[in-house]
């Protein structure tokens, strides 16, 4: 048995288990629920499914599936999952199909790859060098906003593009509504992969989400630093307000060098640059898209 979800079973095997379960129906379920139980809320059901690091053997089959080799820990199995019962949209966060938004898009992989090459050759052998000669960011640097599907009455998800309504919108999250206080219901943190890049820094993806009465907000999370290089932060925000038909999803990828941020006059050891929250500030937007997903 395969050690890993991707889009093709991921969610129908998680909602199987969700169907299999005794969910809590109390409108103010209490907020502690067990790791991989499903907890439902207002016409919703949330599950964080959390496992061991994908063994070796499975890690190959998982790389030959996407085509890369895969970072040193890969959560394979771990999956966050939110689905609307009425309407069956499921929105879901998987390791595989993060992984698989790490490939150059068509056009700018020579680019891309020879600045990054150029970037650390200072530093890498001329062999580790060649081993950047591959169609994918060897710093795993992924744009997945998540998986879209439509789950139907017999629990079978359909992942096909069309499966659910998206359009672009001007509509914006509400950040001064988040930041009132409110009871958290239920909340998780998912991880989904993790590189040290050879020594040469840190890459990694995770999702997290809490579920309050006025709604829910989640946060997927992609960052990586390559030391004396560059810092990247990919971020996707979902936000829904319980009693709507439709969920914000807002995407924003940022990216500054460290020479740009020596020449600022911000400190020059990388000890200072471990833990993303604390200097995220710093870090420019580049890009930034907004979306509006419709559950009907």
């Amino acid at each position: 048995m395969a050690k890993f979800y991707d889009k093709a079973t991921g969610i129908t095997a998680l909602v199987a288990e969700i169907r299999q379960r005794a969910v809590e129906k109390d409108e103010m379920a209490k907020a502690v629920v067990g790791h991989g139980e499903p907890f439902a809320y207002s016409g919703w059901t949330f599950v964080g499914r959390k496992s061991h690091i994908t063994p070796l053997q499975a890690l190959d089959v998982l790389g030959n599936s996407i085509g890369m080799t895969p970072p040193e820990m890969v959560f394979g199995e771990n999956q966050l999952l939110l689905l609307h019962e009425a309407s069956g949209v499921c929105i879901s966060f998987m390791a595989v199909e993060a992984l698989s938004c790490c490939h150059f898009k068509a056009g700018s992989d020579a680019q891309q790859l020879k600045v990054t090459m150029a970037r650390v050759q200072s530093a890498t052998s001329a062999d580790e060098v060649k081993e950047l000669e591959i169609s994918y960011d060897w710093t795993y640097t992924s744009d997945y906003k998540g998986t879209l599907a439509r789950v139907d009455d017999h629990g079978v998800a359909n992942t096909t593009a069309d499966a659910v309504r998206v359009v672009t919108t001007t509509e914006r999250i509400d950040f001064e509504k988040l930041k009132v206080r409110e009871d958290i219901l239920w909340m998780e943190d998912v991880s989904l992969y993790e590189d040290e890049l050879h020594d040469h820094g840190v890459s990694i993806y995770s999702v997290r989400i809490r579920v309050m009465p006025s709604g829910f907000y989640v946060l997927a999370r992609y960052w990586m630093r390559l030391d004396n290089v560059v810092v990247r932060l990919n971020e996707t925000r979902i936000h829904h307000v319980f009693g709507k038909d439709f969920l914000l999803r807002e995407y924003t990828a940022k990216e500054v060098t460290f020479d740009t941020l020596f020449a600022a006059g911000h400190p020059n050891h990388m000890s200072n640059y471990t833990n993303i929250d604390t200097f995220q500030h710093l870090v420019p937007t580049k890009s930034s898209h907004f979306e509006k997903i419709y559950l009907h």
